[in-house]
This record gives structure tokens, C-alpha cells and sequence, in this order.
């Protein structure tokens, strides 16, 4: 396994989220199509229904946006869920007794499968279970699929 598994405090894996490096990468791929077929030069005499100048600008911020994880500063600058493993010394969640009580995990278990990682976890391991993400990470699997089943 060539890529680092980032897991936050939280008990998402980092390596799954869009902002990490999809959305980054998509930006910077259409800017460089708009870019190639010179959208900038033409697109403002078509329409007015939206500023080309506005979305250059909020490409540019997307493709420099990745997040380097809440583990290296990144994420939600007041993160109770970061200060509470700090605090308690814990790796992440999952290392936390209180985890299938926690009521700071209430967007993580609505928006993303921790509790169904959490589950994996007690029947694996958490070596075991790393090891399946990076091999998802290889499948080019991300969690789009689990956002819009939500």
C-alpha cells in the first residue's frame, strides 16, 4: 500500500473525502478545459445568468483547497470531537469506550459510515480494517456514493 491511510479524530477516513484530493483535482481539470477552449474570451456574450470571473475565482480556490486532515491543522478550526481525543490521549474515536454513546459523533454518523467502520473494526481489527481502506483507496472508492445515499 503506496498511500498513507489518514483516519481524523472523528473516525473518518480521510482518504475517502472529496476535499482531500477529488475536488481539488476536478477543479483544476475544468479550469484547464475552460482554460483550453478559451471560455473566459466568449462565454460573457451568451449569458449573464452567472459572473465567468466569480467561478474562475471559486475554481482556483477549490483546486488549492485540499485538506491536510484534522490531524495536521486542517477541518474545523473548534472540532469538540478533536479536542475531546486530545484530551483523553486517543488516536481517534474508535479507541474511545464512549463511541456507539457519543453524542459529539452526530454529523460523522449521519454523514459518513463510521458506525458501520466501527462495527468492521471490533470484527477485524483496526489493522485489518486500514488495510481494506487503502485497498479502497486503490478502487478509486470515495464517499459520494454513501453522501448521496444519505
Amino acid at each position: 500500500m503506496s498511500e498513507v491511510i489518514v483516519v481524523g479524530y472523528c473516525g473518518v477516513c480521510c482518504n475517502h473525502c472529496g476535499m482531500r484530493t477529488r475536488i481539488p483535482e476536478m477543479a483544476k481539470r475544468l479550469k484547464r478545459f475552460i482554460d483550453a477552449y478559451e471560455y473566459g474570451t466568449w462565454v460573457q456574450n451568451i449569458t449573464q445568468e452567472f459572473d465567468f470571473n466569480n467561478l474562475m475565482k471559486g475554481l482556483d480556490w477549490f483546486a488549492q483547497s485540499g485538506c491536510p486532515s484534522c490531524l495536521k491543522g486542517g477541518g474545523m478550526p473548534r472540532c469538540d470531537v478533536r479536542a475531546c481525543c486530545l484530551k483523553k490521549k486517543l488516536e481517534n474515536c474508535y479507541f474511545c469506550e464512549e463511541f456507539s454513546i457519543c453524542e459529539k459523533l452526530g454529523y460523522q454518523k449521519e454523514t459518513y459510515q463510521i458506525e458501520e467502520h466501527y462495527e468492521r473494526i471490533r470484527q477485524i481489527g483496526y489493522e485489518n480494517w486500514l488495510r481494506e481502506q487503502g485497498n479502497k483507496i486503490k478502487e478509486a472508492s470515495d464517499n459520494i456514493e454513501y453522501l448521496e445515499r444519505g
